[in-house]
């Protein structure tokens, strides 16, 4: 009888769960994401590059004394998954460099590469180069998500 009763309420719970609009042992990884959303390539001032897309966060150091300061990944290509909220997050600051004026670096400093970010979809395709604040309000977005690694 004992069985009989919690089989029931096992039952129950289920239907319960599923009546609400959950399915259990399921969940739902994939994205409903538009297809034209850009797709954000940044090179920054040591040459490390980053490719940020609606679901993916793809990190290329160009060697391993060039990485970003506190990551200690010794110049790994390095694959993050991101949410589309956090590659919203990441294309607005991306966004907005394209909608201000950039200062360019001093042609004289030959100690870095000239940082840029390029934007791309089927509609646009288009790199600008950056300034030293546009540089320090990408790398303060994207920092983040490469130090959790």
């Amino acid at each position: 009888m004992q069985r009989i009763s919690l089989f029931s309420i096992f039952i129950l719970s289920t239907m319960l769960l599923m009546s609400c609009g959950a399915t259990p042992g399921l969940t739902n990884l994939t994205q409903n994401v538009d297809a034209n959303l850009p797709v954000y390539t940044y090179l920054d001032t040591e040459g490390n590059t980053y490719r940020i897309s609606p679901n993916k966060l793809i990190y290329d150091p160009a060697s391993a004394e060039n990485t970003i300061d506190g990551i200690k990944d010794q110049g790994y290509h390095l694959e993050l998954n991101i949410s589309l909220n956090d590659y919203s997050k990441i294309a607005a600051t991306c966004k907005k460099q394209f909608e201000i004026s950039q200062e360019a670096l001093p042609a004289a400093n030959t100690d870095y590469v000239i940082p840029q970010l390029t934007r791309k979809n089927t509609e646009i395709n288009e790199t600008i180069d950056l300034s030293k604040t546009a540089v320090q309000d990408l790398n303060y977005v994207i920092k983040p998500f490469l130090k959790d690694e």
